[in-house]
């Protein structure tokens, strides 16, 4: 029988997202909401609960408060953390592209250097190619047995 694995960066990262709003919220700010209004019509969150996950993903340094001119605050802005989570948002959304029911639209973007039509891929860095399932493996020695 095989052992719980130990905590590692990939158990800190889905933790940082392991409730049912979270991605929501960043999705949210990532297409423009910045008010708490704006952010809470989006989502569909009840009021306590979007406040709670906004404080949660604000402590985590995802998103932050956004400052208005005069220093007071004026909604809320992802962070460069939260910005980076949003390529994760954009795997994900390939993924509901190809398994959503027919009738589901789809959220187009356009890659704004070359014009074309983004479609998320998750490449080896190493040696460029696109990654498809079952081409991973973990080594024995990074499970922490």
């Amino acid at each position: 029988m095989k052992s719980k694995p130990e905590r590692d960066t990939l158990a800190v990262a889905l933790d940082a997202i392991n409730d049912r709003w979270s991605l929501h919220i960043v999705r949210a700010l990532a297409f423009g909401a910045s008010r708490y209004t704006e952010i809470l019509r989006s989502v569909g969150a009840p009021r306590d609960v979007l406040a709670s996950r906004l404080r949660k993903l604000t402590e985590s340094g995802i998103v932050q408060p956004r400052s208005t001119e005069t220093g007071g605050a004026s909604g809320y802005e992802l962070t460069q953390k939260g910005l980076d989570l949003g390529k994760v948002i954009l795997v994900l959304k390939r993924w509901g592209d190809t398994y959503s029911d027919a009738d589901v639209p789809q959220a187009v973007f356009t890659h704004d250097l070359c014009g074309e039509i983004f479609v998320a891929e998750v490449c080896c860095q190493a040696c460029g190619r696109p990654v498809r399932s079952g081409e991973l493996s973990v080594p024995e020695q990074s499970l922490g047995c």
